[in-house]
C-alpha cells in the first residue's frame, strides 16, 4: 500500500442517500467524492465539508452560501447543483459530475489549440459569469483552476464558495477574499467590489490562456499586490496574438474599474467581433491560397512548438495562486501573512526583537517604527 493511502482517511460508504464510490478531489472547504444517486439513477459529485472546519460557524455559513449562490443560477456554463443537506455532523452539496479537465490542465494538454478555440472558451466564460452578475452574484475567485472544460467542449464555472451575494453583508470591506494571482486592484485593497472585479480576473485568465503565464510575475504576496495595484503592466502577449485581441485583454486588465469593461456583455461583444474578424481573415487567406504565413493575413503564424505552459509558483510553501480566504489587508511591506494567532514562543521572540530595535533607535536618537495595527492573515488552499 502506498504511503499516500496509509495517511489518507477512508472514504465513507454512504452520505445521506448517496453511495460513495471514490474520492476525486479536495478543495479549500471540502472533499469531493464520486457518488451514486440510486433514486435518480445517476452518478454525482458529492462535496463534503471537511471535519476540521465543521465547528467553525463562519465556514459552515460559507459552505451553505456556495450552494445557495450556485443553486440560484441556471446556465449551461455554470455547474449545476442538485441537492444540499446534512448527514449527522457532515454537511454536503451534490453537483453534476463533470468529465474533462480544469482549464489549467486542459491548456497543458492542448497547448497547440488554435486562437479560434480559445476565443470560443472565452465567450463561454463571459456568458456564464454574465448570468451570475445578472443575478447579483460575484464569483470573486475566477482563475484557471475554477474553470472546467468538459470532454464535449462545454465550459463550466466552478466553486462559488467565496461568491459575494450583493445582498449579503457577510464579507465586509477591509478583507481580501480570492486568489492573489488573479485579483483586481480593488479586491487586493480590500475595497467593496462589483462585477468589474470579476472582469479584471477574466482578463488575467485570458492572458494565461494565450501565454501560459500569469499576468503579474511576482511570486510573493507583497510584490504581487504592488504590481496589481501599481503601474506595472503585464508583459506583452506575443506577436502570435491578434492585436485586436491584445487590446481587448488590456482593457479588461485596466487598473481603474471605470476604464475597464463595465459588463461581461460588453466584453463578450468585443470578443465576438475579434472572432469574426479572425475568421474572415482566415477565409481570405485560404481563398488567396496563402500557404506561407500559416494563418490569416496580417496575423503572424502561431509557433509550432508544443511547449507545456508553466505558471511560476515560487519556491516557498505559500504560492500566490492559492485561494486566500478572509485575509485582513496588511501593510504590504513584508510577507507575514501566515497565521492569525502565532504561537507563544513566536510572540516572545518578536517582543525581544522589537525591544532590541527600539533600544537601537533610542541610541541613535530616532523614534522607533510604529507597530502594525492590524493582524496578519491566514492562507488556505
Amino acid at each position: 500500500m502506498a504511503a499516500d493511502d496509509l495517511t489518507r482517511p477512508r472514504s465513507p460508504e454512504r452520505i445521506g442517500r448517496y453511495e460513495v464510490i471514490e474520492r476525486i478531489g479536495r478543495g479549500g472547504m471540502g472533499v469531493v467524492y464520486r457518488a451514486r444517486d440510486a433514486a435518480m439513477g445517476r452518478d454525482v459529485a458529492l462535496k463534503v465539508l471537511t471535519a476540521d472546519v465543521e465547528d467553525d460557524p463562519d465556514i459552515r455559513t460559507r459552505f451553505y452560501r456556495e450552494a445557495e449562490a450556485a443553486a440560484r443560477l441556471s446556465h449551461p456554463n455554470i455547474i449545476t447543483i442538485f441537492d444540499v443537506g446534512e448527514d449527522g455532523d457532515r454537511f454536503f452539496i451534490v453537483m453534476e459530475l463533470l468529465r474533462g479537465a480544469t482549464l489549467k490542465d486542459f491548456l497543458k494538454q492542448s497547448d497547440a489549440s488554435p486562437i479560434e478555440r480559445k476565443l470560443d472558451l472565452m465567450s463561454q466564460l463571459c456568458a456564464g459569469l454574465g448570468a451570475a452578475h445578472n443575478a447579483s452574484i460575484y464569483h470573486r475567485d475566477i482563475k484557471p483552476g475554477n474553470i472546467f472544460v468538459r470532454a464535449d467542449g462545454i465550459l463550466k464555472i466552478l466553486d462559488f464558495g467565496v461568491a459575494r451575494l450583493a445582498s449579503s453583508s457577510m464579507t465586509a470591506a477591509g478583507f481580501i477574499v480570492g486568489t492573489p494571482d488573479y485579483m483586481s486592484p480593488e479586491q487586493a485593497r480590500g475595497d467593496e467590489i462589483d462585477g468589474r472585479s470579476d472582469i479584471f480576473s477574466l482578463g488575467g485568465v485570458f492572458y494565461f490562456m494565450l501565454t501560459g503565464r500569469k499576468p503579474f510575475p511576482a511570486n510573493d504576496l507583497p510584490t504581487l499586490f504592488r504590481q496589481i495595484q501599481g503601474a506595472s503592466m503585464p508583459p506583452p502577449l506575443g506577436v502570435e496574438v491578434p492585436p485586436e485581441l491584445t487590446t481587448v485583454i488590456m482593457k479588461a486588465l485596466s487598473k481603474k474599474r471605470e476604464t475597464r469593461y463595465q459588463s461581461c456583455h460588453e466584453l463578450m461583444a468585443d470578443l465576438e467581433m475579434v472572432r469574426h474578424q479572425y475568421a474572415m481573415a482566415a477565409r481570405r487567406s485560404a481563398a488567396a491560397g496563402d500557404v506561407t504565413t500559416g494563418g490569416p493575413a496580417g496575423v503572424a503564424p502561431r509557433p509550432t512548438a508544443t511547449t507545456t505552459p508553466t505558471v511560476p509558483t515560487g519556491s516557498g510553501a505559500a504560492a500566490t495562486d492559492d485561494t486566500v480566504d478572509f485575509l485582513p489587508v496588511p501593510s504590504v511591506d513584508s510577507d507575514d501573512t501566515v497565521t492569525l494567532n502565532p504561537p507563544t514562543w513566536v510572540r516572545r521572540l518578536t517582543d525581544r526583537i522589537d525591544s532590541a530595535i527600539s533600544a537601537t533607535f533610542g541610541r541613535l536618537g530616532r523614534p522607533p517604527a510604529p507597530a502594525p495595527t492590524r493582524q496578519t492573515g491566514m492562507r488556505k488552499r
